[in-house]
């Protein structure tokens, strides 16, 4: 039941948030996946897996605790806990999956507090020393969380979890060379998880080394395998770097294993930016067509008619997006543009960069 670190794309929801070259602001996802954080950046996960520390049970307790957490009865799964630290303070499992509890429960203080007790208590828990890096990485204590990990990793190099969660702890602190190291050591223990090498890749992205966050996206593609969501997010991390052809490539895997309006207009803003027009719109008419309420493709769809000067088209195409999402994080945008295509004009283009 350790917890790493999420890596900063784990799905593509985000057909919204454009390249810089495809018209107007950039924007966020209408419905972000909350997992989701920018390259260089964390987040926490819920917590994953149930088995817990590898000794058995320590009483009936938290035996019963466990099975709570299993059925995802997490006030059930608190209380055994509770009650079992009640008879025994010293029983240093109890603590750790409390701390599991309110981790989930998102009480970070108190969860804080109990996977420190039980280090305390068993300092060879790995659990507990993984999941209390990841609160204090997503807490900015980047000193507090590299110290934890290189002493339990001193313990047992080989964990894999924890090599990672250093790794987001150093970048987090800017120290871009520690954190290549660390990333690299994490891909090494792990070499079939496509998550560990997006997370390098956003590392690297995030350090201004494209070719190399580039080379790491390779290697995630490779072992991703038939993982739509993963194949996509590859996408969508080749598209924030501005590698076009990749950025399509990826996209077209995901699209082949499943199609769905989200990878199409994705798909759509690279093929916009490499100057096929045509394919990008086409793209978007089949987001639409496939799930009519997907609000991006409505708002891209409607740009790209305004630019061509078929204004009744792109005000519809407006209408529908706001339609789908009155509030969504382009609604602004897509009434303002909305007005200008009734009256016939086009969107101011931005001044080019100097």
């Amino acid at each position: 039941m350790n917890r790493q670190l999420a890596l900063g794309i784990t799905a593509c929801i985000l057909a919204c948030a454009p390249l810089a070259a495809c018209g107007g602001p950039a924007q966020p996802a209408d419905k972000p996946d909350p997992s989701l954080a920018p390259a260089g950046q964390t987040t926490a996960t819920t917590p994953g897996g149930t088995d817990g520390p590898v000794a058995a049970s320590s009483s009936e307790d938290v035996t019963k605790g466990t099975a709570a957490i299993k059925a995802g009865d997490w006030n059930g799964a608190r209380a055994a806990f509770e009650a079992a630290i009640k008879k025994n303070p010293k029983q240093a499992d109890a603590h750790y999956y409390l701390g599991l509890v309110m981790d989930k429960v998102g009480d970070k203080a108190a969860a804080e507090k109990s996977y420190k007790m039980a280090l305390d208590l068993q300092p060879d828990l790995q659990e507990a020393a993984e999941n209390l890096t990841a609160i204090y990485v997503e807490g900015q204590k980047y000193d507090e969380a590299i110290a934890i990990a290189r002493k339990a990793l001193t313990k047992n190099a080989k964990n894999a979890g924890m090599q990672l969660n250093l790794a987001f702890a150093l970048s987090g602190k800017g120290d871009v060379d520690g954190a290549s190291k660390a990333f690299e050591d994490a891909v090494k223990l792990a070499p079939n998880d496509a998550n560990f090498y997006l997370a390098y890749a956003q590392h690297l992205g995030a350090a201004k080394k494209k070719d190399e966050a580039i080379a790491q996206l390779k290697q995630a593609q490779r072992v991703a395998g038939d993982d739509a969501a993963l194949q996509g997010t590859i996408g969508y991390e080749l598209k924030t770097l501005h590698a076009l052809p990749e950025c399509i490539a990826a996209f077209d895997r995901a699209i082949a294993l499943k199609d769905n309006a989200d990878f199409r207009t994705n798909r759509a803003q690279c093929k916009y930016v490499a100057k096929d027009k045509p394919g990008a719109m086409a793209d978007l008419q089949a987001a639409i067509a496939k799930e009519p309420g997907f609000a991006p493709a409505h708002y891209w769809l409607g740009s790209w008619l305004h630019e061509d000067g078929k204004f009744a088209e792109a005000t519809a195409e407006y209408d529908a997006y706001l339609k789908a999402a009155p509030k969504g994080p382009m609604a602004k945008a897509a009434e303002a543009k909305s007005k200008l295509a009734k009256d016939k004009k086009k969107p101011e283009k931005p001044a080019p960069k100097k």
